[in-house]
C-alpha cells in the first residue's frame, strides 16, 4: 500500500538509484545537486510568483516527487497529489543589483550544504531575492528528478505563468504526455533485459583506461576545478557549415574534434569516451517533459589522424548505432568491466528551451549562472548559444587527480581542433 496523499508510484529508474546511491556513499550533499538563477528585470510580486510556482508543481509530477529506498521489493518513486511550494523571498530596499546577486549565491552556497531527505517531498527549492526594479531568483534541484533540459523547461514555464499572473490573463501551456515517465521506464527494463544492448556497449566500452589506471579513480570525484574558453561566432559558424557538408550534426562535429584532441593529448589512437545521451521517449511532446531522461555512454573511436570531416561521419555513425541502447543503464556496464567505463565525459548542450523566454512579455532576464557538480573526473562541456555567455567549453576536473597545466593543454588541443572543423571540407 502507498501513503495517503500519493497520486501515482512508480519504480525508480536506474539512473535515479545510481545516482542516489553516490550521493549517499560519497557523503557529498553537492553531488548532484544543481543551483540556476538569474535576475528579472520587473517588480516582484510574491503572490503571483508564489501562484505560478503551485501551477508550476500541479503540472510537472517530478516536483513533486519523493523516493522510498527500502519499504517495497525495489526502490520508488512516490509521485505526490501536491506540495507546498517549496519559496522563501528576503527583500532588500538597495536597488544595487550586486546586492541581489551576492544574496542569492549565499543563499546557494547555504543550501547546497544541507544533507537531501529523499523520502521528502518536494525535492527542490525557489528562492526570491527581491529588489526595488527587480528580482533574482534561484532554483535548486537534485538531478535525481531533474535533467538539464529539463531545468530549463521549468524556468520558461515558470516566468510564463507568471508572466501571464501579472497581466491578469490565463494561460494554457501545452501539457506534457501523461504517461512520459511510464514510458521511459518500459524502455529501460526492456534494455536491461537484453543481451544485444549489454553487449553493444562491453564492446564500445572495452579499452584501456585513457588517463587513470585501474582502481586509481572509482565512485564519485571531485570535478571543483575548471578551465573555459570561448567558441567565437564564427567558428561555431565554419563548424555548422562542415556538419551540413559532411551529412552529419554539429554534435557529432564537437565530438570529432574532442576525440582529436584527446589523442593529441595522451598520444592514444583508440580513445574512449563518456558522452551523455538523451533518454526521453521517442513520442509528441516528450521535450515538455520535466525528469532524469539522460544517460551518459561509453563511445569508442579509433584512427584519429583522419580528416575531422570522416572522424564525424564515424562518430555520427557511432551514435546512430547506439541510440536504439541509449538508455542501458551504465550501472550495468560498468558491472560488467569491472571498473569504470570511462574516465573522460563529454556532454554538449543546445538549450534552445530556453529561446521561449522571448514569450514571457515584460519580463526580461540577464545575469544567469549555474553551479552543478556531477561525479566524473573529467568533463567537457560545450555549450551552444548559452543564454549570455554564447557558445564556451567549459572543462571540469577534479585536481586531486589531474594538474591543472596538463588539463590547459587538453583545452588547447581542443580548440585547435574545433578550428580546424570550422574550415573542413566535406
Amino acid at each position: 500500500l502507498v501513503p495517503d496523499g500519493v497520486a501515482a508510484a512508480l519504480p525508480a529508474s536506474a539512473l535515479q538509484v545510481g545516482i542516489i546511491y553516490l550521493c549517499e556513499t560519497s557523503g557529498d550533499p553537492e553531488l548532484y545537486h544543481s543551483v540556476i538563477g538569474w535576475e528579472t528585470v520587473a517588480a516582484f510580486d510574491e503572490r503571483l510568483f508564489r501562484e505560478a510556482l503551485a501551477e508550476l508543481c500541479d503540472r510537472h509530477a517530478a516536483l513533486r516527487t519523493s523516493f522510498d529506498l527500502g519499504t517495497y521489493t525495489e526502490s520508488v518513486q512516490l509521485q505526490w497529489e501536491r506540495v507546498e511550494p517549496p519559496l522563501t523571498v528576503e527583500r532588500i530596499g538597495d536597488d544595487n543589483p550586486a546586492k541581489g546577486h551576492e544574496s542569492i549565491r549565499r543563499w546557494s552556497r547555504e543550501g547546497l550544504s544541507l544533507p537531501i531527505d529523499w523520502s521528502r517531498a518536494p525535492l527542490f527549492r525557489c528562492h526570491v531575492v527581491a529588489q526595488p526594479d527587480s528580482f533574482h531568483v534561484a532554483i535548486a534541484s537534485h538531478h535525481a528528478i531533474v535533467d538539464g533540459w529539463s531545468y530549463g523547461r521549468l524556468i520558461v514555464d515558470l516566468l510564463e505563468l507568471y508572466a501571464a499572473g501579472l497581466r491578469g490573463e490565463d494561460t494554457e501551456l501545452p501539457r506534457p504526455p501523461a504517461t512520459g515517465e511510464h514510458d521511459f521506464l518500459v524502455v529501460e527494463r526492456e534494455l536491461l533485459a537484453s543481451a544485444e544492448a549489454a553487449d553493444f556497449w562491453h564492446r564500445q566500452a572495452d579499452a584501456e583506461p585513457l588517463l587513470f589506471s585501474r582502481g586509481q579513480f572509482h565512485g564519485a570525484a571531485n570535478a571543483v576545478a575548471g578551465v573555459e574558453f570561448t567558441v567565437p561566432g564564427p567558428v561555431l559558424d565554419g563548424m555548422r557549415a562542415t556538419a551540413r557538408d559532411t551529412g552529419t550534426s554539429l554534435k557529432s562535429l564537437a565530438l570529432a574534434a574532442h576525440a582529436r584532441a584527446l589523442s593529441a593529448w595522451t598520444g592514444r589512437d583508440d580513445v574512449v569516451t563518456g558522452v551523455v545521451v538523451n533518454t526521453r521517449p521517442e513520442r509528441p511532446g516528450a521535450d515538455l517533459m520535466v525528469g532524469l531522461y539522460l544517460n551518459t555512454v561509453p563511445l569508442r573511436l579509433t584512427g584519429l589522424d583522419a580528416p575531422l570531416p570522416e572522424l564525424a561521419r564515424r562518430a555520427h555513425a557511432s551514435e546512430r548505432d547506439g541510440a536504439p541502447h541509449r538508455a542501458f543503464p551504465l550501472a550495468q556496464i560498468e558491472n560488467r568491466l569491472g571498473r569504470p567505463a570511462f574516465d573522460v565525459t563529454f556532454n554538449f548542450m543546445n538549450f534552445h528551451v530556453y529561446q521561449d523566454l522571448d514569450g514571457t512579455r515584460g519580463l526580461p532576464t540577464r545575469d544567469w549562472w549555474v553551479k552543478g557538480k556531477p561525479s566524473f573526473p573529467f568533463r567537457v562541456d560545450f555549450e551552444v548559444d548559452g543564454t549570455e555567455a554564447g557558445s564556451r567549453v567549459s572543462v571540469a576536473y577534479d585536481p586531486a587527480l589531474l594538474d591543472g597545466a596538463r588539463v590547459r593543454e587538453y583545452a588547447r588541443h581542443f580548440e585547435a581542433a574545433l578550428t580546424e572543423a570550422a574550415g573542413g571540407a566535406a
